[in-house]
């Protein structure tokens, strides 16, 4: 068998196991993974965050404003860290951002999950599979190709767990149980 060789980093290796998931997935079924893509992640966040500029009594993801530099350079937050409520001074301004509506976010991402179920069930005409549910990887509809990008998947994932000195036999990456004919992956991970 031919190889084929390709050098990544590993933010680059991150984007192919991420990728090879989500492929994987829709293959099975679970178009809402969709909802976990980071482009929607991030723009939904964004799209119920208050735009306004910052004033004394905002929630922010770093605490409760308190006090904002008249200049703009700095501005303090109280919040919960470690060593319980304290109030802490920021001087990257542009970086607080104020908190996200997450009941508006979930009530989204709620109505969009039932839309990508009832357009998979169309396709499949299948109407019996809720919205948590989906094809296993190892049923019959499900094309190998998506077994493939799964074997792939737990190799990468068991090479970083290899890699980790902090590593327990407890996490589902710590053994590999490959799906399909391709016993042929092989991932070295590189300092």
């Amino acid at each position: 068998m031919e190889k084929n060789i390709i050098e990544v980093n590993n933010k680059q290796l991150w984007v192919i196991q991420k990728a090879l998931n989500f492929f994987s997935r829709v293959g099975i079924g679970q178009w809402d993974e969709i909802l976990n893509h980071p482009t929607y992640e991030t723009h939904t966040e964004d799209l119920f965050r208050d735009k306004n500029p910052l004033k004394v009594g905002d929630e922010t993801e770093r605490g409760t404003v308190v006090e904002i530099n008249k200049k703009g350079k700095w501005i303090k937050t109280e919040g919960s860290w470690g060593n319980g409520k304290e109030i802490k001074k920021w001087t990257d301004v542009q970086n607080v951002k104020k908190s996200t509506d997450w009941e508006k976010v979930h009530n989204l991402r709620d109505e969009v999950k039932q839309l990508l179920t009832n357009s998979r069930n169309t396709l499949i005409q299948d109407f019996s599979i809720g919205s948590n549910g989906s094809w296993g990887i190892h049923n019959s509809n499900v094309d190998d190709s998506c077994r493939v990008a799964f074997d792939i998947i737990q190799v990468i994932r068991h090479q970083r767990w290899l890699a980790n000195p902090e590593r327990t036999s407890y996490t589902v990456d710590s053994h590999i149980s490959l799906t399909s004919d391709s016993h042929n992956v092989k991932v070295r991970l590189d300092e």
